[in-house]
């Protein structure tokens, strides 16, 4: 299993805007950043088989929130906005080429999303035997 921690606020993907000129990611900025944290942390040979990710998204409170609210924010009572799909699918894409040799042979994906008092992203990638052996040891 391989865990690495990208301290910066999740970022939802997003299409690449298109106009008569060419296209313009605007995300390529922050894809940029999460793939440097990524191969700062992760340095050994591209997984080739079948991988499983795990995806923990931790977003900040908004500062205008009032303290009641903000308490209830980190006891888990709302969850933040962004679509846990749009997330995966940036940070998956990151993987790509550091970690994983092509984001085509993820099997299985799951992901949370909560408030926290940092703005952090953990993803944990296993391979599906790995994955598969920890989940048969939690179930028995």
């Amino acid at each position: 299993m391989i865990e690495l921690r990208i301290p910066l606020p999740p970022t939802p993907w997003s299409a690449p805007r298109i106009s008569r000129y060419g296209a313009y990611d605007i995300k390529e900025k922050d894809k940029r950043a999460v793939r440097y944290l990524i191969a700062e942390q992760y340095q050994s040979a591209l997984l080739t088989s079948h991988t499983a990710l795990k995806f923990l998204f931790e977003f900040k409170p908004p500062v205008s929130v009032s303290k009641t609210k903000r308490a209830a924010m980190l006891a888990g009572e709302y969850l933040p906005v962004p679509d846990c799909t749009n997330l995966q699918k940036l940070y998956e894409d990151c993987l790509q080429g550091i970690v994983i040799d092509d984001d085509r042979k993820v099997a299985e994906i799951s992901s949370k999303k909560l408030y926290a008092e940092k703005d952090c992203v953990t993803i944990k990638v296993y391979t599906l035997e790995e994955y598969k052996n920890e989940n048969s040891n939690r179930t028995n």
